[in-house]
């Protein structure tokens, strides 16, 4: 996921975006854009405005950080607690931008990191807490077997067993 995630990234490194489409692009209000900027909880990483005049610039990057930001206030984490889970990620991980390079799940009233496919760490309740998750991909899972189900309808050899229908012994008439 988080190769994933880079390879979007370096694609988009690019472009930049205006404050009014990223109003746009990630449905954040200009208010919120505008004080998670000034506050550097968000802060773009193309260009600050630099008095009138000027523009903010964001990458996709802090695109996704918004968005993510958005999607978890509307899951009911406050803004002061999506403070301090990405202060405890920078600091703890040294992620910069740790929004959009995690993998966050919204647990009642905790929110985890997904660190690797088995282990989910607290990043709110008790930050840096361990517990041992799994995770079941049945969307990878259910390709497999409509992939197995398309192989095997179309297998010659199983074709050729198909055809040959068993013969049976001829009924004699009495």
């Amino acid at each position: 996921m988080l190769r994933r995630l880079r390879a979007i990234r370096e694609v988009m490194v690019q472009e930049s975006f205006s404050t009014g489409e990223a109003v746009k692009i990630t449905g954040v209000s200009f208010y919120n854009i505008d004080y998670w900027a000034r506050t550097k909880f968000i802060a773009p990483s193309i260009a600050e405005a630099d008095g009138a005049g000027t523009e903010r610039r964001y990458s996709f990057s802090d695109l996704l950080a918004l968005r993510v930001a958005k999607e978890l206030r509307e899951a009911g984490v406050s803004t002061r607690s999506l403070r301090r889970i990405v202060d405890f990620l920078r600091s703890r991980h040294g992620l910069p931008n740790p929004l959009s390079e995690c993998r966050l799940i919204v647990t009642g009233s905790d929110v985890q990191v997904a660190t690797n496919d088995k282990t989910v760490m607290s990043a709110l309740k008790k930050p840096g807490q361990t517990s041992f998750a799994f995770v079941f991909d049945l969307a990878r899972t259910v390709g497999e077997m409509r992939h197995q189900i398309e192989a095997g309808r179309k297998s010659p050899a199983r074709a050729l067993l198909s055809q040959r229908a068993p013969s049976r012994p001829a009924r004699r008439a009495i």
